[in-house]
């Protein structure tokens, strides 16, 4: 049972039934809002929940940084940025929300000392499921090359559907991928590789979906994901050994194509202000944008 605001309790698997019930009441459009999501970055951003008015406000604390996730609010925006200012004030810290959305941002740009900030380097890059699963036409001739080339140089290669009798190949490949990235020394990909084993671990309470591809037996690439919304399927982890053209194309064709098939779109999260990833991201020709804003007090540092 989440407590109401301003109590918080940490975020655990006992809780998946209620937030999962309560995201099913008002389905999110960006893809921080999943269970799945939350709980396997609990221990990196230490989340908490709070039940507040008709929504939840989710805490996150990194390296002694406060802020939220506003997530279902539909209260008037001026008295809902006074009560949470004054919750960050009386802990010493700038008013600092995170991850949100549109429709709130546009209500609290209006209030007062409050700045209202496009978070750029967090947008969500969303696509049509058809188009990445066909990979037709001129703007995805370079994709649909590679993916021939990766199906001309391993013809044998098998997509498996993930099970919890596969979880432990899935946690062998992260822990090699991982290796050959050095990713101990990266912070990023440190708190990354935590995230993926908290959704490994947890596959079946979870209730993520996944696939992965082999190549002569061994797992060459893992893909996560789950429904974000009734039209929206979220890919929270996709990975592939380096060194082999195409592999990447054959994976996300793959998963979707038997997972997310039934899905007008697919949100493939946010770049993070990576320029290497934002141009991957890009070159997929994504369909919409999911803006998320920054909101702070006037001179507020974050």
């Amino acid at each position: 049972m989440l407590p109401d605001f301003p109590e918080f309790k940490p975020i655990v698997l006992e809780d998946r039934d209620s937030l999962e019930n309560f995201f099913a009441r008002k389905p999110a459009r960006i893809s921080e809002f999943t269970f799945a999501n939350l709980f396997a970055w609990r221990r990196i951003d230490n989340y908490q929940a709070a039940l507040y008015r008709d929504g939840v406000l989710f805490l996150k604390e990194f390296r002694g940084r406060f802020s939220m996730l506003p997530f279902g609010l539909e209260a008037d925006a001026a008295p809902v940025v006074e009560e949470i200012s004054a919750w960050f004030r009386s802990r010493g810290r700038p008013l600092l929300l995170e991850s949100v959305d549109e429709k709130l941002a546009a209500q609290i740009s209006g209030v007062p000392g409050i700045a209202v900030r496009e978070d750029r380097d967090n947008f969500d890059y969303v696509y049509l499921a058809q188009e990445l699963i066909d990979l037709k036409g001129e703007k995805f001739h370079d994709k649909k090359n590679l993916l021939n080339q990766f199906l001309r140089n391993h013809p044998g290669y098998q997509y498996r559907p993930l099970t919890a009798e596969l979880v432990e190949k899935a946690v062998r490949f992260e822990h090699r991928w991982c290796e050959e990235r050095d990713c101990e020394k990266v912070e990023g990909l440190s708190h990354e590789k935590c995230a993926v084993f908290q959704l490994l671990e947890n596959f079946s309470a979870l209730k993520t979906s996944g696939g992965m591809i082999e190549v002569d037996g061994r797992v060459v690439a893992l893909t996560l994901g789950e429904p974000l919304n009734e039209e929206t399927f979220v890919i929270h982890v996709e990975k592939a050994q380096g060194k082999i053209p195409g592999l990447y194309q054959a994976i996300n064709r793959d998963f979707l194509a038997n997972r997310a098939a039934g899905f007008k779109y697919v949100n493939r999260e946010q770049d993070l202000g990576v320029p290497g990833l934002r141009k991957a991201k890009l070159s997929y020709n994504p369909a919409e944008m999911i803006k998320k804003y920054r909101v702070e007090e006037n001179g507020g540092t974050g």
